[in-house]
């Protein structure tokens, strides 16, 4: 009977010695980006405080330029508390609806806006009053807020080339339909939100021209929302996320987005638009 021994190659030495160097070989487990995404979001949910900053601007077909960019800053306190902050220039406009907010004016010149939420049950709830001005498009720029929505949302997440080795870049794009229906909700919030401030200040009007003035902000406020949903209805929707995860702490670094709409005007025209967004967290504890 032939007594079989294992052969014994270089091969299969240098084999067994790379799995166990880390990140080299077979043990080595190395995570999906799915799992990455994971960490970020538990780790930044385990957070008592954090800060950021960041810029949004809209940019249209054929154009380099942005158009309505402006900065803006946020803090966590308390897990559940946040302040965002808005810088020069300060205005915002609800895309599709065709009206613009300026931001308000302190000794002729323009400064920021403020707007505070708490989260309750997994939701963000807007502490300032509904009539405030921004009150509805501030909450879009939460980056908290995205990454949880974006956690329950269908979605493609892969590894984007170039990370080095102290960080890793996730590409996360999330389904059109999705997409779609949550910019949608994003743009009925902000025109309510419009619709509370305009009516806020038609209220403190006195005279009889009230009621007539009254009657025609609630005109020209619905004519914006039968534009808006007819403009969204038909409208293609893709967002792109990329979000930039510290590897030794697995805690977000950066996140910025794009998200473009094309859409059909009144008049038959072609048009795209793109929110672009940037975010930078700055210290977590």
């Amino acid at each position: 009977m032939l007594n079989r021994q294992p052969k014994i190659t270089l091969s299969l030495i240098l084999c067994l010695v790379l799995a166990m160097v880390p990140g080299c070989g077979m043990l080595q487990h190395d995570r999906t980006p799915e799992e990455i995404f994971s960490l970020a979001l538990s780790g930044m949910a385990g957070k008592e405080t954090l800060t950021f900053e960041g810029q949004a601007g809209l940019r249209r077909e054929n154009s380099g330029m942005f158009e309505n960019q402006f900065k803006f800053e946020g803090k966590l306190e308390d897990h559940d508390r946040l302040t965002l902050q808005t810088r020069l220039p300060g205005a915002v406009t609800a895309a599709g609806s065709g009206m613009n907010l300026n931001a308000v004016k302190n000794n002729g010149q323009p400064s920021g806006f403020s707007a505070s939420f708490e989260r309750k049950k997994g939701q963000w709830t807007a502490l300032t009053a509904q009539h405030e001005p921004l009150r509805g498009s501030l909450s879009r720029y939460n980056p908290i807020a995205q990454l949880e929505k974006i956690d329950s949302m269908k979605k493609t997440i892969q590894s984007e080339y170039g990370s080095g080795r102290q960080t890793q870049i996730l590409r996360i794009e999330l389904m059109p339909e999705d997409a779609k229906a949550w910019a949608a909700s994003q743009l009925t919030d902000e025109m309510h939100s419009i619709r509370a401030e305009y009516m806020h200040k038609a209220n403190q009007v006195k005279g009889t021209g009230k009621k007539e003035l009254e009657q025609e902000l609630r005109k020209v406020w619905q004519q914006g929302e039968d534009t808006m949903q007819q403009l969204i209805q038909k409208a293609e929707v893709n967002t792109v996320y990329h979000l930039t995860v510290d590897r030794k702490t697995s805690l977000p670094i950066r996140l910025s987005s794009e998200s473009q709409v094309k859409y059909m005007d009144s008049n038959s025209r072609s048009n795209v638009e793109a929110l672009v967004t940037d975010v930078n967290f700055k210290s977590y504890q």
